[in-house]
């Protein structure tokens, strides 16, 4: 979300950044790590505070930065946006995803919510051919089927109905990883004429706001009073903070190096989140799980791959 200055001039010439794939695989392992550990956070404050005050801090408190930021590389520019609808959509479905995604990590293990986030680039194929110009081969087509086959196996149907997880769990996963794909795809058209800077500012606004406003109107003050007596303050500025260096590691890494070099990186975050599931949170580590998730990581790996092979063709 927050990228530096991508283009410099010299004797009249345009060139992008210097890649460093080092680096760049590096920055995307440290905003992996920092996912799993906000994620943890969150867990760990949800028995005491409501979700709405968690993603009010979380909001309020990464503006900070991002307005710094802003105004050192955009300066009087910082809030420019053209594609207004588009901004529109993405902060709509941002904040929904988000939602969903924080109450996905209440309600389930911190294992399975993380794998389950893993589909998205599925989610990402079904919709964008509605979306966007971009067409879906027979090839992706199956391997959507194959990832669906794989969370069956994750979740394990019973014949009675009943699920081996929380069903308002289960529910909450499958909001953030549609709205979460709905979200990408409208970064990826924002991308297009809109700096990600500014998006990412008027995001986190709204987002300040309308948390701000559903805590007032819930457990406000009931809120502020645990937040005090229990001393989360420095853990609430560290959700807020980290999700700010969270979102410029991504773009950074995604600077430095080739989307298909760091693609394999973004599966590091289901064996971190496993390590801090089963060691924190008493997180069981099944052979079911293991089965659905190779087989949701193979498939989201190879919709991944075909799209940079139909890319690259075309």
């Amino acid at each position: 979300m927050l990228s530096q200055k991508s283009v410099n001039t010299k004797a009249g010439n345009t060139y992008g950044p210097t890649q460093n794939i080092p680096v760049g695989v590096f920055l995307l392992f440290l905003e992996l790590v920092l996912s799993v550990v906000i994620a943890s956070s969150v867990k760990f404050l949800s028995d005491d505070l409501d979700i709405f005050s968690i993603l009010f801090f979380r909001y309020s408190l990464s503006l900070p930065l991002l307005l710094l930021y802003g105004f050192y590389v955009h300066g009087k520019n910082i809030f420019l946006i053209k594609q207004k609808r588009v901004l529109f959509a993405r902060i709509i479905f941002g904040l929904i995803g988000l939602s969903c995604w924080y109450l996905t990590v209440i309600y389930l293990t911190l294992s399975v919510a993380t794998v389950l986030l893993q589909t998205v680039p599925i989610f990402i194929t079904i919709f964008a051919p509605f979306m966007t110009s971009e067409k879906v081969g027979l090839r992706r087509f199956l391997a959507v089927i194959i990832g669906f086959t794989g969370v069956i196996i994750l979740i394990n149907p019973n014949l009675d109905g009943s699920f081996a997880y929380s069903v308002i769990g289960l529910l909450f996963g499958a909001g953030a990883t549609i709205f979460g794909a709905l979200m990408f795809i409208t970064l990826r058209m924002l991308g297009s004429k809109d700096a990600p800077v500014p998006t990412a500012i008027w995001y986190n606004f709204i987002g300040a706001i309308v948390f701000g406003f559903l805590t007032s109107f819930t457990n406000g003050v009931s809120s502020l009073e645990i937040i005090v007596n229990e001393g989360f303050w420095l853990l609430l500025a560290f959700i807020g903070v980290s999700a700010s260096f969270q979102q410029y590691l991504m773009a950074k890494s995604h600077q430095l190096a080739p989307v298909t070099v760091l693609a394999p990186v973004h599966y590091s975050a289901i064996p971190l989140s496993m390590f801090v599931g089963v060691l924190y949170f008493g997180d069981v580590i099944d052979l079911r799980f293991l089965i659905g998730t190779a087989v949701i990581v193979c498939s989201t790996l190879y919709i991944f791959v075909r799209e940079r092979v139909v890319k690259q063709t075309n």
